[in-house]
């Protein structure tokens, strides 16, 4: 998700990887929190793939900064990973779903139908695994667990409202 949330804060901005990080916190506050040792590997990785280009610069306090752009293959990689998202994992996709639901304004009309559809069918799968759970015979768990499960069934069939 952090790739995800780095390509879309450089197509905002042209940053340094402490903004790219302290930005990532302001725009992604309820759903991630960065560091430096998070998105220095990412940044690396997006540059040698092609995706974040970088050039040193010296600050107004004779700092010299280097200063991360997107490129074009950044921002067509930013929509491949918008249109083909999967949930890395079934205990955070909810989370991931938000992500990239709040990052999608980068899509063109026709590519948000599609993005929404892949979610609806992410949601759909994860409130039937809920709802499978919740009415195992099998498995024993209190109330307070159902409530828990139930409560996140309940964001699930929100979000699937939404989209």
């Amino acid at each position: 998700m952090y790739e995800i949330a780095i390509l879309y804060i450089l197509n905002k901005y042209d940053a340094t990887i402490y903004r790219v990080s302290k930005l990532i916190d302001e725009f992604f506050f309820a759903y991630l929190k960065s560091s430096l040792g998070t998105v220095n590997p990412c940044l690396k990785k997006l540059e040698k793939a092609g995706c974040v280009t970088s050039h040193d610069k010296m600050s107004d306090g004779g700092m010299l900064s280097k200063i991360y752009s997107i490129t074009q293959e950044g921002k067509n990689h930013l929509r491949d990973l918008l249109l083909s998202f999967k949930s890395q994992n079934p205990y955070h996709v909810l989370n991931e779903v938000k992500i990239a639901l709040y990052c999608s304004d980068v899509l063109s009309i026709n590519e948000t139908i599609e993005f929404k559809e892949n979610l609806l069918n992410i949601l759909e799968l994860h409130k039937i695994k809920l709802e499978k759970g919740l009415n195992n015979e099998y498995i024993s768990i209190n109330k307070l667990q159902k409530q828990t499960v139930a409560f996140t069934l309940e964001e699930t069939e929100k979000l699937i409202k939404i989209l």
